[in-house]
């Protein structure tokens, strides 16, 4: 038996955390389907602990290959691999499909891929399920070991139920499904389609074809299902066609030595050329081929997770840290930009500028890629998309008000961390299209590219010059500040937003030094105005006594305050009073002991995002409102800006309260008994966007994977609670954690070199970063200077 870490009656880590195993053996299986989602830049799929998932290629809810299915109850599969003992007559399948009666399957979910363990009638089945780095195919490597003493005469087939598009009923009618003989491939597309009709989706094998259908009927039969089809028992008849309830099946046979093994490949893919096609087909008719592409997928997941690297007492962040958190933020946020509960497909401009910033230290290229896009997204008048489907550009305008000043915010971060003030001389185009009208709150249309062009700084500045201010000196709420479902609070274009004031005062902070760098002294002064005023409007109008309001609505009165009976105080009004450094020090200590003592509710692990939830209220924040309270947005842990106030937390240097605060988020903790796991039902290694305080569904998990809440957990974690932060060629080490936190050490490759830090000491109460020593030299303060020497340094603190 493997040595589980955190195991919990379901599943628990192994390979040193790298892999999650879950064992399903007999009823017992996961409460909600735990899933992988594993892609690359193009092309992905997600797969749950039964098999069931979905494929997509380009853009995961607008071409989906494969049906996606976000029923947790029946988690229906739509692709599968069967293997038939031509001599018995028996179906096995390497993954269980839902089934409870063929003994133990092991899943275990890795970075890049998943793997399927299971035996049966003695032939031993390991399934790996991979895409490959640089194409858009997924492959199946299906490893099979006879255990008997008798030649065994294996049937295998791999079938898929096609989409080609987003929804299966509207596509199904028309779809051609059809075979090449000259390189043994089935294929089909969709001959009826708006945005990609020039995609051929395509099966193959490594091992010859002896039958094949593109009739869904003819594969399950009469009375089947995906669990027990006909078409896995019988050989397959040659169909293709048009008008048929379409699928795609393929067979192959295989014979086993006693004691021997064989590895099969299937590859399901997509691509407009017939070229590409031929020579993808071609390359996996070797075994190897596909062997090296999952060496190269390790190594990719490897090197980029593997920069830093940190080793501290508590196994639970080093196991989210090392990998984890880091995964889920570039496989579904960034690349799949899908999960279970959520098949969007489409980029938000805020979210994942957000995710992208999780990447500062492992690949800050990919932050600087995403704010090149996100300046794609802006229009000539200086507000942006609010999402938008690739490579379509159709998308919405809206009043939302923070979207377009995480452009600023994060480009100022990026050349914060890298030095690297080139970005600011990139010439983008804007994008034109319909303004919104007077009582418009958003509009769907594909926008033209503008023939204007202008450099990411000026950019930049039309998105600060965009914010406007109402009567309290806050800027105007407009139709949702990042919190979208507060969606009414100034949609007549007079409501304040106390929140977007904290963070607009951090994005002039940061903008100053650029323009003056810029040599554009003028503007940095006028934005120094422009802070200082909207400080003072702040500290004068958005105080109410104990902590900071939320907003104003468009009629002035206040939201999130002593006098409100519902939303009395919200989270992130206060976090970013500390966040933004522009709070007075004993108002800003006064509003987070506060949000401690209203929000966070330690015996149930939840830090809420506003209490009390709206229920009753005559006032219409918005669509807020429209859930059950305790649920989401409204008065659950919305898990973003509980991530917010712990790093809040640590920036005050509060060391108990930041450490309760991250271990109540880490879901490794709230994962660690059966009970536990009944209660909160989702994946124990990625976050969860939200969790609910509705009784009985307390501690529940709400959608798992697709929430920027793991980018901002790893800053969390890595930059504010650790402490490790890079400017430039510094690193800045300035640790809060609590004295019996004990020691740590941290890993981090900085291109050829290696440098070993370890904080020391801490248990003797020395909680401040003094001096340093690097190479046995003695530094004051708390920063070294990076060297890129090829060299291993080793620093202690």
């Amino acid at each position: 038996m493997e040595n589980y870490e955190f195991f919990n009656g379901f599943g628990g880590f192994v390979s040193e955390g790298r892999e999650y195993e879950i064992l399903l053996d007999g009823n017992n299986r996961p409460p909600a389907p735990w899933i992988n989602v594993i892609s690359n830049k193009n092309f992905g799929f997600q797969i749950s602990e039964s098999g069931a998932g979905f494929t997509w290629s380009t853009n995961s809810r607008e071409n989906k290959l494969t049906p996606w299915s976000n029923d947790p109850v029946s988690d229906n599969a739509s692709e599968a691999v069967y293997i038939l003992d031509e001599i018995t007559g028996e179906v096995m399948t390497p993954m269980s499909l839902g089934r409870s009666d063929r003994g133990i399957y092991r899943v275990r979910h890795g970075f890049g891929y998943s793997r399927f363990l299971h035996e049966e009638s003695q032939v031993d089945q390991e399934l790996t399920v991979f895409c490959p780095l640089d194409e858009s195919l997924k492959l199946w490597n299906l490893k099979l070991t006879n255990q008997s003493d008798k030649i065994k005469y294996l049937s295998l087939t791999y079938y898929v139920e096609w989409v080609l598009g987003t929804q299966r009923e509207q596509s199904n009618p028309y779809i051609l499904t059809s075979y090449d003989n000259e390189y043994e491939y089935l294929y089909a597309k969709n001959i009826y389609t708006m945005n990609f009709q020039n995609n051929i989706s395509y099966l193959f094998s490594n091992e010859t074809i002896v039958g094949y259908t593109g009739d869904r009927q003819e594969f399950l039969g009469h009375k089947g299902s995906i669990r027990e089809p006909r078409g896995a028992e019988v050989k397959l008849t040659c169909n293709t066609g048009v008008c048929y309830d379409s699928c795609g099946a393929i067979q192959v046979s295989v014979a086993l030595q006693p004691q021997e093994s064989k590895l099969v490949v299937f590859g399901l893919g997509q691509s407009s050329s017939l070229n590409e096609i031929n020579k993808i087909r071609n390359k996996y008719r070797e075994v190897a081929a596909a062997e090296k592409e999952l060496e190269r997928v390790r190594a990719y997941w490897d090197r980029l997770l593997g920069t830093i690297q940190v080793k501290t007492k508590d196994r639970a962040i080093d196991i989210l840290v090392n990998g984890w958190l880091l995964y889920q933020s570039v496989s579904c946020r960034i690349q799949a930009r899908a999960g279970f509960y959520q098949c969007g497909g489409a980029y938000g401009f805020r979210d994942q500028l957000q995710d992208t910033l999780s990447l500062l230290f492992t690949d800050p290229g990919i932050l600087r890629g995403q704010i090149l896009i996100a300046c794609s997204r802006q229009f000539e008048e200086g507000d942006v998309q609010h999402w938008w489907h690739p490579p379509m550009g159709v998308g919405v305008r809206t009043r939302i008000s923070d979207d377009l000043l995480w452009l600023p915010y994060c480009t100022a971060a990026y050349i914060r961390s890298t030095g690297d003030l080139s970005i600011l001389k990139e010439v983008v185009p804007y994008i034109k299209g319909p303004v919104l009208e007077e009582n418009q709150h958003d509009i769907m249309f594909t926008p033209e590219v503008s023939v204007k062009v202008e450099s990411v700084y000026e950019h930049c500045k039309k998105a600060i010059e965009k914010t406007s201010f109402g009567e309290h000196g806050l800027p105007l709420m407009g139709g949702g500040d990042w919190n979208d479902g507060m969606n009414e609070v100034g949609m007549l274009g007079k409501g304040e937003s106390v929140w977007l004031a904290w963070f607009f005062y951090t994005v002039l902070s940061d903008f100053i030094p650029l323009s003056d760098q810029e040599g554009d002294n003028a503007y940095g002064r006028e934005l120094e105005q422009k802070r200082e005023k909207l400080l003072q409007s702040i500290e004068e109008n958005a105080w109410d006594g104990e902590w900071y309001l939320r907003a104003f609505y468009d009629d002035g009165s206040k939201l999130g305050s002593k006098e409100n009976d519902e939303c009395m105080i919200d989270s992130i009004s206060q976090s970013w009073s500390v966040i933004s450094k522009g709070a007075q020090e004993e108002r800003a200590k006064t509003a987070m002991k506060s949000a401690w003592r209203y929000l966070v509710r330690e015996e149930d692990a939840l830090s809420l995002l506003l209490a009390p939830p709206f229920d009753k209220t005559n006032k219409n924040p918005g669509y807020i409102k429209n859930y059950i309270p305790g649920i989401r947005e409204n008065g659950g842990q919305y898990t973003h800006a509980a991530v917010w106030l712990a790093i809040a937390t640590a920036m005050q240097h509060d060391y108990d309260m930041a450490q309760t605060l991250f271990t109540i988020l880490n879901p490794i903790y709230i994962t660690q008994k059966k009970k536990e796991v009944l209660r909160y039902e989702k994946e124990p290694y990625v976050m969860t966007a939200d969790i609910s305080l509705s009784p009985p569904y307390t501690g529940r998990g709400g959608w798992s994977w697709y929430t920027g809440s793991a980018g901002w957990m790893y800053q969390g974690l890595l930059s504010w609670y650790l402490g490790i932060r890079k400017e430039g060629n510094e690193l800045v080490i300035d640790p809060a954690t609590p004295a019996d936190f004990g020691d740590f050490s941290i890993e981090y490759k900085y291109g050829s070199s290696l440098y070993e830090i370890r904080v020391e000491s801490r248990s003797k109460g020395m909680l401040t970063t003094e001096t340093i020593t690097v190479d046995d030299k003695t530094v004051h303060g708390n920063r070294i200077l990076l060297a890129d020497d090829g060299e291993k340094h080793y620093i202690v603190v």
